[in-house]
């Protein structure tokens, strides 16, 4: 029995802090689960990207690590009961204040945890509510992008705003859903996370600077060649917007983090020349 009550004791439950956050994640994430689950087809990870999955997983990791005290205070009351209210926008900005805060008297992995949790919420808040509003003058370029890709391969293309014309091939409508910075912060912030957590306090503004820039320009070519390949064809359309082709999309954002974070976390090796 002892035994048993001290190793109990070593598991690592969650402290208020993290119950706090992901309560908000899935108040933020919930409408969409929803939506999802009600879908005639619904998706493996319910309307959820890996990418969003990803940094929860390793901002709750970051905070389990660290001494956060897991004691209730006012910010964990007042949080909770701004959750209360049935709105997915309310819960991000409720999870960025509260997560702001905490990062603000906080060292180590708590601080990072807390960061990743902030910066999630600022990323959902802009994907939720200020692409929306800018949505009439990004989505265009997206379009415009697609229809010059598109004529150099050899199909004549006309662009009205966020409508691309394919003659020969498929027309698209350029969605929020399908634009490049529509989800490419969400994209940012988990190559982020992938090389602090992998290099830590070794992590420098530089490397996370050209992880940022080498996680932006792979998620804007795949997300061109994803509505390139829409405008090519009916079926690839079918294929890349409702099949099997959506998923091969969230694998190839997933690995494309990977990919990105493990080639600027590798150490040079040190090579011996012999004289």
């Amino acid at each position: 029995m002892p035994v048993a009550i001290a190793t109990i004791r070593t598991i690592p439950f969650p402290g208020a802090s993290v119950l706090v956050c992901l309560a908000a994640c899935l108040g933020g994430l919930l409408g969409r689960i929803i939506a999802d689950v009600r879908a005639p087809t619904p998706t493996l990870l319910l309307g959820l990207s890996p990418l969003e999955l990803l940094v929860m997983f390793f901002a709750t990791r970051a905070i389990l690590r660290s001494d956060e005290p897991r004691d209730v205070g006012a910010p964990h009351i007042i949080s909770g009961l701004a959750l209360l209210a049935p709105s997915g926008g309310l819960a991000w900005i409720a999870l960025c204040a509260f997560a702001s805060w905490r990062f603000m008297f906080t060292q180590g992995q708590a601080r990072i945890g807390f960061a990743l949790f902030s910066v999630l919420a600022l990323s959902e808040i802009w994907m939720s509510i200020g692409f929306k509003i800018l949505g009439g003058y990004l989505l265009p370029l997206d379009a415009q992008l697609a229809a010059h890709t598109l004529a150099l391969l050899g199909f004549p293309t006309q662009v009205m705003g966020n409508v691309v014309q394919v003659s020969g091939g498929n027309n698209i409508v350029v969605l929020i859903t399908c634009a490049s910075l529509h989800r490419m912060p969400l994209a940012l912030l988990a190559a982020i996370a992938l090389s602090v957590t992998a290099l830590g306090a070794r992590a420098t503004l530089r490397q996370l600077a050209v992880i940022g820039a080498l996680a932006a320009a792979g998620y804007a070519a795949l997300n061109l060649l994803r509505l390139v390949l829409m405008g090519w064809s009916a079926p690839l359309y079918a294929f890349m917007h409702d099949g099997h082709g959506a998923s091969l999309y969230d694998a190839a954002q997933t690995m494309l983090v990977f990919l990105v974070s493990r080639s600027r976390n590798a150490e040079p090796k040190l090579v011996e020349k012999s004289v």
